[in-house]
């Protein structure tokens, strides 16, 4: 993965069955551990690990995605898309960014490039969460009207931001 950097590299991805594959343009514009209960829940506990990425550079390559939507804690409407024959979650696109998509890092085909450079939601974080001291730190979420248009995040400090 390209963090804060500006080539273009193609990175893929799918299901754990194959019938969905999708496929998106490097850079990303985030990468990190999401910490809400609604990650929680998808995940199975742990934090959702994720790249975002513009959405007009993601495409579904391969089959249909089946969609589950929930309310977020701010109101706002998040689209979770998985494979309807497997079940694997693939991403997730929410209301309060309407041109990200978060893409899971383990549907990756090469996830090992990942660096989480965020966490989100820590306030929501369960205190046997992984903690990453060189990641930016957020109480609730992004800053998102800040990353619109392929706007990235600054290098981590270790400081967390939000209230």
């Amino acid at each position: 993965m390209s963090d804060n950097k500006r080539e273009r590299i193609k990175i893929t991805g799918g299901c754990a069955c194959g019938d969905v594959r999708y496929g998106f343009y490097g850079p990303t514009s985030f990468q990190g551990a999401c910490h809400c209960r609604s990650c929680q829940y998808s995940s199975g506990g742990g934090p959702a690990y994720l790249v975002g990425v513009p959405r007009e550079q993601f495409r579904v390559t391969k089959g249909r995605v089946a969609e589950y939507v929930t309310l977020s804690e701010s109101g706002r409407l998040a689209t979770r898309s998985f494979c309807g024959r497997c079940g694997t979650h693939l991403y997730t696109s929410s209301d309060s960014a309407p041109d990200l998509c978060s893409i899971k890092v383990g549907t990756l085909d090469d996830p090992s490039r990942f660096k989480p450079r965020v966490r989100l939601f820590t306030r929501e974080a369960q205190p046997w969460h992984k903690k990453y001291i060189f990641a930016l730190r957020f109480r609730k979420n992004l800053p998102f009207p800040k990353l619109r248009k392929g706007a990235t995040l600054p290098e981590p400090t270790g400081t967390t931001v939000g209230d």
